[in-house]
């Protein structure tokens, strides 16, 4: 009985910090026509997958791809320019809000560059919402959903 109450409320305490969950969205890599959509959870400030896990966090975007640690923070003279240990890139919505157009890479080892270059459509729904506030989550998970589509290890 207790241990059946400890684990409720260690679920009940994981879920309240989480923050708000606002869908999934399914992204086809641009790096493999062949290859699966890679489904991704959206919440305030963050994404998520089985491989990719990225937040938003004080002006930066920490997280992990595929075990691999990311680091972007955005630069003070350029809100849609992203540098960090991770690579450089800019990820730029269009004025009608039906995409987010990027420039750039990432590191997937060091001295291993994966462009990052492509414009992105972006959906309806308070997910995409998200995303269009973060346009940044949505390029990094882009290029994780090409470099798995790539079989690129990162």
């Amino acid at each position: 009985m207790i241990r059946s109450l400890l684990a409720t409320s260690l679920v009940t305490a994981a879920c309240a910090t989480a923050g708000p969950r606002y869908g999934t969205i399914a992204l086809k890599s641009g790096a493999n026509a062949a290859a699966r959509p890679v489904s991704y959870s959206v919440g305030k400030g963050t994404i998520a997958s089985p491989n990719l896990e990225a937040r938003v966090d004080q002006g930066c975007v920490r997280g992990t791809m595929s075990g691999t640690p990311i680091q972007f923070c955005q630069d003070p003279s350029n809100p849609t320019h992203w540098v960090g240990s991770s690579g450089d890139f800019t990820a730029v919505p269009a004025a009608d809000g039906h995409t987010v157009h990027v420039d750039g890479y990432f590191m997937v080892t060091p001295g291993r560059q994966y462009s990052m270059t492509q414009t992105i459509r972006l959906g309806d729904g308070p997910q995409w919402d998200e995303l269009r506030k973060n346009p940044e989550l949505l390029a990094i998970a882009m290029t994780a959903a090409d470099l798995g589509a790539a079989n690129i290890p990162h």
